[in-house]
């Protein structure tokens, strides 16, 4: 059976520590490794679990999953502050972490891992980073230019958008928002989906949803409007494998069935017939994604 240990890994920041669970598989290594990230506010611990067990059990690679710096375990402050550089430093630190630990990984079997937001650190590892074996992404954001336009535009995200980013480029505390809501509340995210979806995600969390840090700071919409790294799939240096749902009413399918097609025969999207929610563990298309994800594991 697949066994679980927690390391802390150091980050680019002197003193601040990566909190990150290591899922070794059963036998002698060195092993094939996937580094995994969560998505925007969500943590390792919610409902990430079934997938490292999976992937060592049933294709013998272990895994590397973090919490990005301020949020969950990870050390970093301020608390609960997204950025998407910090965040492809930090899985940047996660592969550099196991290429020098030859004796349990091996460094030319290294995939990285999305879910959502992450997608974003996924495209851009793997069009830059030469030496990577494989990228994989559930219900990716490959395009947050394109994605951030297709939503309907709120006032008031937008001027809070604009205050958060001015306070951050003045060296000032960021301001936070609520991060998921119901319909109609404000929120960043308050899609059908997403409430019930955070809620399902964070119930294999030791910290159920209503008590977890549901905050970010509007400034990653500027930051999101110039991170495009999906238009440079096609430049991708290994294999990728994107599952999607038609019916995600958070990140629209057809931005990620337009990002694929032109990303060429290198990159492979496993359609799903449910929403963002439904490829999560306990979702109706779980094992769909989970299936996809082991056959492309071990054809690498």
């Amino acid at each position: 059976m697949a066994t679980r240990e927690t390391v802390r890994i150091q980050s680019i920041e002197a003193n601040v520590y990566l909190d990150v669970w290591f899922y070794k598989p059963p036998g002698e290594g060195p092993f094939p490794v996937i580094v995994a990230g969560p998505g925007m506010t969500v943590t390792k611990d919610a409902g990430f679990q079934g997938l490292g067990k999976s992937w060592a059990e049933e294709a013998g690679f272990a895994s590397l999953m973090l919490d990005f710096r301020g949020l969950g375990a990870s050390d970093g402050e301020p608390r609960n502050l997204l950025s998407l550089r910090k965040h492809l430093e930090d899985y940047r630190s996660v592969i550099e972490w196991a290429r020098g630990r030859p004796e349990l990984f091996r460094a030319d079997k290294i995939v990285v891992f999305g879910s959502a937001m992450s997608g974003l650190q996924m495209a851009e590892l793997v069009v830059h980073d030469g030496s990577l074996a494989g990228g994989m992404a559930q219900c990716p954001l490959l395009d947050g230019y394109a994605t951030i336009m297709s939503f309907t535009p709120n006032p008031r995200l937008l001027f809070w958008m604009c205050v958060d980013y001015v306070r951050g480029k003045l060296g000032f505390s960021p301001v936070f928002v609520p991060a998921v809501g119901k319909p109609n509340e404000f929120a960043f995210l308050n899609a059908p989906s997403a409430y019930p979806g955070f809620v399902h995600m964070f119930n294999f969390s030791d910290m159920p949803f209503d008590r977890a840090p549901n905050v970010l700071a509007p400034r990653l919409v500027a930051e999101a409007l110039s991170t495009r790294p999906g238009i440079e799939l096609k430049s991708a240096k290994c294999p990728v494998l994107i599952v999607h749902g038609t019916q995600d009413d958070l990140l629209p399918f057809s931005i990620t069935e337009k990002v694929v097609a032109e990303a060429g025969e290198n990159v492979k999207l496993v359609v799903s017939p449910g929403g963002h929610f439904d490829l999560v563990e306990g979702g109706k298309d779980y094992d769909l994604n989970l299936q996809a994800q082991l056959q492309f594991l071990r054809a690498l």
